[in-house]
């Protein structure tokens, strides 16, 4: 047999520190634990997440590094602010949260931020896309004008769908991976929305328009069509989310 290097070396479980870990951030982006407040001591969360003390210290520390919590001596574990403290990881660790609802603040700021860049998108995809990456954008449309049963998840696909295609025509290599990163917030935040479905013809049809301003190399029109979707978007989340 060839010698693989060790790409084909065995998969390891996922170990009782990983777990402990993921589950332990999902309490401070629900909001559960809030910055400054002290956690109970390593023997009382072991307790509660039925693993051992060496495993929470060690996650515990994993976590110091991400600027999660503060590990103080004689004193116990208090939970940073990680808007002061986080690191890479830390955004990395909220755009692919997914273990329930993010708190105010995170789902607020996930709205702010699609409005920023994937504004920039448009606008990029409608100076940079080519036939090839126009015609991905118009394959989508195409699904959506046949689209017999508008059910929540399909129309959670196909948007999606456009709005990757839009990204990967501007040209930023950069964008594309950003939008997957926020992937299953992004998803759970459109099943919610689409729950309602009264709003998907108005949302298919500014997708049509943006794709016409894109085709157009219309950089303005682009822009604005896609700050016309993502407002449309959060005004009728916000709405849905009320009843």
């Amino acid at each position: 047999m060839r010698e693989t290097d060790g790409i084909y070396s065995p998969i390891i479980a996922r170990s009782l520190k990983d777990e402990f870990i993921e589950r332990f951030e999902a309490l401070i982006l629900s909001g559960k634990y809030a910055p400054g407040e002290r956690v109970p001591s390593e023997r009382e969360l072991g307790q509660l997440f039925g693993v051992s003390r060496p495993v929470v210290h060690e996650g515990l520390r994993a976590l110091e590094t991400r600027g999660l919590v503060r590990i103080e001596s004689r004193k116990g574990v208090r939970i940073n602010d990680y808007r002061r403290e986080g690191s890479i990881e830390m955004l990395l660790s909220i755009l692919n949260y997914s273990g329930g609802k993010l708190s105010p603040g995170l789902f607020n700021g996930v709205l702010e931020m699609r409005l920023l860049f994937e504004a920039e998108t448009a606008r990029l995809a409608a100076a940079r896309r080519s036939a090839e990456q126009l015609a991905v954008i118009y394959e989508v449309l195409a699904q959506e004008r046949t689209l017999e049963s508008p059910d929540a998840e399909t129309v959670t696909l196909l948007d999606y769908d456009f709005h990757l295609a839009v990204a990967l025509a501007s040209g930023n290599e950069i964008y594309p991976l950003l939008l997957n990163s926020f992937k299953r917030i992004y998803k759970n935040i459109l099943r919610l929305f689409y729950s309602d479905p009264s709003v998907v013809a108005t949302v298919f049809g500014y997708h049509e328009k943006l794709a016409a301003a894109i085709e157009a190399r219309d950089e303005a029109g682009s822009q604005a069509c896609m700050l016309l979707i993502l407002r449309y978007g959060e005004e009728n989340l916000r709405r849905i989310m009320l009843h």
